[in-house]
């Protein structure tokens, strides 16, 4: 089973225009697994949305389900029991799983080299894990193992401590919770998911198209990025997609 998915969407493609090859590493998200890993995701309403029911994933032969460890019914599908599996693995066998995220991580880098990219790194693509506190036996983090190595992702979790100087975070936002809204980092750019046209300010800042590609640390600081809503999102009332009116 392998931990890393290497430029396995479209988004991440569209990052080797911009030189860089991504590697990301795909969960079982909130408590699929039986194991919660998005603290925040109640609060912020993002589970009806998520993008682990998006695309491939949401699709099965003969539109089979099966039963996940937390008692919902999901689309019977390999991409589903890779992630449940991969998550599961991570809280069993916490050193094995950062072993082997380490030899991936090494085996991108190669590839990266071989192809003439840069190679970047994204941990929580469906999740969201405080890795800065996530350390191998010796109490190394996978940042400090890969110190050249840019690091990246979207959180909901506020109160991040001793970030990284290669670990790039952006504020996943949400208007579902008032006590959400008013937890919002002030040093991180705000991802907004709007339905609709989207607007040239939010937030009384610039909003730049987060389409374009998914390399947020090339991001300058002080905008708003802005997603355009899919599938689902396109009619979720929950306060996580922002609707615009036309």
């Amino acid at each position: 089973m392998n931990l890393l998915n290497v430029d396995a969407n479209a988004k991440t493609i569209k990052g080797q225009k911009k030189g860089y090859l991504t590697g990301v590493l795909y969960l079982a998200p909130y408590d699929v697994s039986g194991t919660n890993v998005c603290p925040m995701s109640d609060m912020a309403k993002c589970r009806d949305t998520c993008l682990f029911v998006q695309g491939r994933a949401g699709i099965s032969a003969g539109s089979k389900t099966f039963i996940a460890p937390n008692g919902k019914a999901y689309k019977d599908n390999a991409i589903i029991r890779a992630r449940i599996a991969r998550t599961n693995m991570f809280h069993a066998d916490q050193e094995g799983f950062l072993i082997q995220l380490e030899k991936e991580i090494n085996s991108l880098m190669r590839k990266a080299e071989k192809k003439g990219f840069t190679p970047t790194v994204r941990l929580n693509g469906t999740s969201d894990i405080r890795w800065e506190n996530i350390t191998f036996a010796d109490g190394d983090t996978m940042f400090d193992r890969f110190p050249h190595i840019q690091f990246y992702d979207y959180t909901k979790i506020p109160n991040r401590k001793h970030i990284p100087s290669n670990y790039h975070l952006s504020w996943s936002y949400s208007e579902a919770d008032a006590r959400y809204i008013a937890s919002m980092p002030s040093n991180m750019n705000a991802v907004v998911v709007f339905n609709g046209t989207m607007p040239k300010l939010f937030l009384d800042k610039r909003v730049v198209d987060g389409d374009e590609n998914d390399l947020r640390f090339l991001d300058q600081s002080g905008i708003v990025v802005g997603l355009k809503a899919k599938g689902s999102a396109k009619k979720d009332n929950s306060g996580f997609v922002i609707h615009i009116k036309d």
